[in-house]
């Protein structure tokens, strides 16, 4: 999803501490400072405002090396625990837990994904290419869509709200957003997290439509229907980079 404000820029390398890392230049209009950010799927960025010059972005990351190698390690670090990505064909997780997946070929026309309680059957056909985790996207998403609007009815009955309207996406930034006219949204790889941190984004979106702010009333209120928010929001916190890139 655009982000506004944000044009592409370019990408380059530069040395930092012995070893030549990669990073990308962007520019935002909006922006009053140059800054820089190490993302989860991106990874090393320097954001430029409009009078910034492109060409001083190594001399930048050289500058602050030290906390763009510290920030790049711990990235690298999660990378390495992450979860199996959706190609892998093998595994992938299901509601915070590994879910077996089994492939067969054919003669089918379409690929068709069945779930079963305890694994996934994959069904592709015997010719032409259908890439295995494009496949278990669009299935992940048409499920994520059910799951979240049977919670999100569920817990909206029990809080006394209503929302206007439920949606799945692929968000870089969010797990969930609520706008003023009542529709949530929600990120499709929620469904890779384990329930109780699913139903916590349902919840904290679910205030918004009483609170549309981060304020002590809007605190008490996720408080009141999930006394564990807390620890869901640290579970996403140390998590969420691993879900962003299954």
């Amino acid at each position: 999803m655009a982000v506004s404000g944000f044009s592409k820029g370019f990408k380059g390398t530069v040395v930092l501490g012995g070893s030549r890392v990669p990073y990308s230049v962007r520019r935002n209009t909006r922006a009053k400072r140059i800054w820089i950010k190490v993302e989860e799927r991106d990874g090393l960025v320097v954001v430029l405002p409009r009078w910034g010059r492109t060409g001083s972005a190594p001399e930048i990351l050289r500058t602050h090396r030290s906390w763009v190698l510290e920030r790049l390690e711990k990235r690298e670090a999660l990378l390495a625990g992450s979860l199996p990505p959706l190609a892998s064909g093998r595994t992938v997780f299901y509601r915070g837990r590994p879910f077996p997946v089994r492939v067969r070929s054919s003669a089918c026309l379409q690929p068709t994904v069945e779930w079963h309680r305890d694994r996934l059957v994959v069904t592709v056909p015997r010719t032409g290419d259908h890439g295995l985790g494009q496949v278990l996207e669009h299935s992940f998403k048409e499920r994520a869509s059910e799951v979240f609007v049977r919670r999100t009815q569920a817990l909206a009955e029990a809080m006394g709200v209503r929302p206007k309207r439920v949606q799945v996406r692929d968000q870089k930034t969010r797990w969930g957003s609520c706008t003023g006219k009542g529709t949530l949204t929600f990120n499709w790889r929620l469904l890779l997290a384990p329930p109780s941190v699913l139903d916590y984004v349902v919840i904290h979106e679910l205030c918004h439509l009483r609170h549309p702010h981060h304020g002590k009333g809007f605190w008490r209120l996720v408080a009141q229907y999930c006394p564990a928010f807390e620890s869901h929001r640290a579970w996403l916190r140390e998590n969420g980079l691993l879900l962003k890139l299954a």
